[in-house]
């Protein structure tokens, strides 16, 4: 219900306006007291003011404050005035009055005006409403833009890298294969196929980032031994470590407490959990320190935990970690598109369950996750979602 705001100092105006008036609006008025100056300020808001000449000569700069105070929106007031002092209110309606009505005032003619200036003053809500919506959606579609131009530039930055290396050793091999020794044409090739490794996997994160935000990842359920798993992901991530020069080894040790270790879990978003993790401890961790794969597998649950001796995460970092595109703040010139994390995030999510953080600056971080084990049944074999 729309409120009018009764300004009018005659009494008997004011008490027939109020009569017509609360039957169609709701009438708000101010405190009248024996000094009619005290009836301002009014903090209560309101549609339309109805005011009168005596009112608008006492109080004008009060009503063009609040007329400025609602711009851009339309606050409009209404004069009620006699023929004869509409001289007299001339210099205040410029800046503060939208209609006046001519007293007698007819109880039709003063209905009309007040829903022809509640409809300009609701018009005006809807105007700001639909101007802050196309506000938020330009914010949106830069902020849209500002991660699109990032997820480029961040792809192209960490694809350069293992694509240069790909390009001089396939030149490499082309000129001087038949001076290369056996062992070290293997040892080329094994390490352009880590590069390679590393763009596929940099692009399947970015498909799996778009598919989560559409909703269209499969998801299907499967029996797995978990400690062969982790095993054999762990082979896979030690036999790269040894492809770098010594002094850059992280040693990788995988720590089991449940020897019967078997689950029902979607296999390819495990991988992802722990391949990410473990390849960010490698990467922020210092030379010649260790990180730690631990397994262990309760009635109700899995819960895998990744440990390192790295640079750890600043406590003002870590609430946004999980955010797509974030990282730390001293993670330095140490290359990555702030992926990892989230990717982890949504496929813990999908599993239905949580990952915590424990991670002290300069000394090391703890991930945590723990996954419920679904029941193995023939239903839970097919993909969740298309």
């Amino acid at each position: 219900m729309s409120q009018i705001l009764l300004l009018v100092e005659q009494k008997e105006n004011r008490r027939l306006l109020l009569e017509w008036l609360a039957v169609y609006y709701e009438v708000l008025l101010p405190n009248y007291t024996e000094n009619i100056d005290e009836i301002l300020p009014f903090n209560q808001s309101f549609d339309l003011g109805i005011i009168d000449g005596l009112a608008l000569k006492r109080h004008w700069q009060w009503i063009a404050a609040q007329k400025q105070a609602e711009d851009p929106l339309c606050l409009p007031f209404l004069l009620i005035t006699s023929r004869s002092d509409v001289g007299m209110a001339t210099r205040f309606i410029w800046q503060t009055i939208d209609d006046l009505i001519i007293a007698p005032i007819e109880k039709i003619e003063l209905q009309a005006r007040v829903e022809i200036l509640l409809r300009a003053r609701q018009l005006s809500l809807t105007l700001k409403l639909s101007h802050d919506q196309l506000d938020r959606s330009l914010q949106t579609a830069k902020e849209l833009n500002d991660m699109k131009t990032s997820l480029l530039y961040m792809i192209a930055h960490d694809v350069r890298n293992p694509l240069n290396f790909i390009i001089g050793t396939t030149q490499v091999l082309a000129r001087y294969k038949s001076k290369l020794s056996d062992d070290r044409t293997q040892e080329l090739l094994d390490k352009t196929q880590v590069a390679a490794k590393s763009i596929d996997q940099l692009l399947d994160d970015v498909l799996l980032l778009g598919r989560s935000e559409s909703g269209k990842i499969a998801f299907c359920l499967l029996q797995l031994d978990l400690t062969k798993f982790c095993n054999e992901l762990v082979l896979e991530f030690q036999s790269s470590l040894n492809l770098k020069a010594q002094a850059d080894a992280v040693k990788l040790i995988f720590v089991n407490h449940s020897p019967s270790a078997m689950a029902c879990l979607e296999a390819s978003l495990l991988r992802r959990i722990l391949s990410n993790l473990l390849s960010n401890a490698i990467k922020y961790s210092p030379a010649n320190t260790e990180v730690v794969l631990e397994l262990k597998v309760t009635e109700n649950e899995v819960i895998f935990s990744v440990s390192d001796a790295g640079i750890g995460i600043p406590l003002a970092d870590q609430e946004r970690l999980f955010d797509s595109f974030y990282r730390a703040k001293n993670v330095g010139i140490i290359p990555g598109t702030g992926l990892g994390l989230s990717i982890v995030k949504k496929c813990v999510d999908l599993h239905g369950g949580e990952i915590a953080l424990s991670s002290e600056e300069g000394v090391g971080s703890t991930f945590t996750v723990t996954l419920p084990i679904a029941q193995f049944e023939a239903e839970q074999l097919s993909p969740a979602t298309p």
